[in-house]
């Protein structure tokens, strides 16, 4: 493991999951933070673990 990749583990920024953003009015998971939602058209986008 290199001192990068052992940061990103320390920090929390390598334990990203693969769908880190999520819809909160129609719960929709993405890789990508979207401005709106493809899918319900809502603008309450947030981090995964930020809701949970």
């Amino acid at each position: 493991m290199g001192v990068f990749d052992k940061a990103k583990v320390v920090s929390g920024l390598g334990t990203a999951d693969r769908q880190p953003y999520v819809c909160l009015s129609c719960r929709s998971a993405f890789e990508i933070q979207y401005h709106s939602c493809p899918v319900c058209g809502g603008y309450d986008i947030r981090r995964a673990k930020w809701v949970e």
